[in-house]
């Protein structure tokens, strides 16, 4: 057994209906089923399929319709964010985050905001994590609402689905709440001009290799042996690497194929999230017994997240070293873990939260592939992990 960060939760529906795309019959169909079940969930808003969640940002940037925008980012964002950002012709203005936490500083986003240096905010929910919102909202600032992480869930019971809560929003279907071969949805209470008349490509060798790829991923799940591609032993990570942009932004609609897989994780989303708040909350449960372990300030108890965030309650001078002894000891029990994004884009000077955040965050699976007792498995070595960081760094 070795249990991975990204498996798709895939089962028979969606190798039927996938395979069932290929076919001349299907061709298009998934595309006008999953807009119609979206239409019916969101009423109010114009909806596009997308190739990514990427590809939304870019639209939703253009859709400010100003002339070299300056937007508000988390300092600690996914790169993907970023280049969706740039290539949109916008210039991405880094805010560092709280102390221990994925959300903006306030103060640090209330400055930026009153010296006339943003435009416009682009709400990251890192790992499932929301920002706030209620503050956010009263900035007087355009908001778009990166929902990757939480595609059609309703927070803590709210009336709202994370995505809809501004004026646009983007989900995303590649290793998220709800996964596909990729693709991704926005959504907006006004037209997009840059996505009217957006073609929608059938297939092409990328995709196909990337559904062959998720497709053998989600039947082998946790009998991938260790020595195939992707589950290299930990490393030291250094947070100055500066990942390379991709080399173009596809800018099509989503294909029937991803159509097809989304639309069946869409209808049977309750029983998704359902597992990866259980999944979740057996991780819950570890870090709440460990004294070394603690939560990214803003956890929310209902987050969806397929990777738990977990930080290392231990001085900044040693905790590269106990995070990655902490990820060794979990890979000799089989178990892959996730290094945090890139921050080459910043420097420690001008943001200390996210290079603190960086030095000592630990990125377990969690995804809904995974079995209660599997859970379990990860649970247990999570504890034993803790205790040896314990008893070789406080006692």
């Amino acid at each position: 057994m070795h249990i991975r960060i990204n498996i798709p939760a895939w089962g028979f529906e969606e190798y039927g209906r996938s395979l069932c795309s290929f076919l001349p019959i299907g061709r298009g169909c998934y595309l006008n089923q999953l807009k119609k079940e979206l239409q019916t969930f969101a009423e109010k808003h114009y909806i596009y399929l997308l190739s990514s969640g990427r590809f939304g940002i870019f639209a939703a940037v253009k859709q400010l319709g100003l002339t070299h925008p300056r937007v508000a980012v988390p300092g600690y964002v996914c790169p993907s964010v970023i280049d969706a950002i740039c290539y949109a012709g916008a210039e991405p203005v880094f805010i560092d985050v709280e102390p221990n936490s994925i959300r903006f500083d306030r103060d640090i986003l209330k400055d930026a905001i009153r010296q006339g240096q943003i435009d416009a905010i682009v709400a990251t929910n890192t790992y499932g994590f929301d920002q706030d919102f209620s503050y956010l909202t009263d900035c007087g600032l355009p908001i778009i609402e990166d929902a990757a992480y939480q595609a059609g869930y309703k927070l803590n019971g709210s009336d709202t689905a994370c995505g809809l809560r501004c004026s646009t929003g983007i989900w995303s279907f590649n290793f998220k709440a709800l996964t596909s071969v990729g693709g991704g949805v926005l959504f907006s209470r006004e037209p997009v001009g840059v996505l009217e008349n957006l073609s929608h490509p059938y297939l092409n060798r990328t995709l196909v290799g990337r559904y062959v790829n998720y497709l053998i991923r989600s039947v082998l799940r946790t009998s991938i042996p260790q020595k195939m591609p992707g589950a290299r032993p930990p490393v030291r990570y250094e947070p100055r690497e500066i990942r390379p942009s991709l080399p173009h932004l596809s800018q099509t609609g989503m294909s029937n194929l991803q159509a097809a897989i989304a639309y069946t994780q869409w209808l049977n989303r309750e029983k998704l999230f359902k597992r990866q708040l259980q999944n979740a909350e057996i991780l819950r449960g570890v870090v709440s017994r460990t004294p070394v372990f603690s939560f990214l300030k803003g956890y929310e108890k209902g987050a969806i997240v397929h990777l738990y965030p977990i930080l290392l309650n231990i001085e900044t001078a040693h905790a590269a070293d106990a995070v990655l002894q902490i990820r060794q000891f979990l890979y000799r029990r089989s178990i892959q873990t996730e290094i945090p994004y890139p921050v080459g884009h910043i420097k420690p000077e001008t943001h200390p939260n996210v290079y603190d955040l960086v030095s000592k965050i630990i990125l377990v699976p969690c995804n809904a592939s995974l079995s209660k007792k599997q859970m379990d498995y990860i649970a247990e070595a999570l504890s034993e992990a803790g205790s040896e960081i314990r008893r070789k760094y406080w006692d």
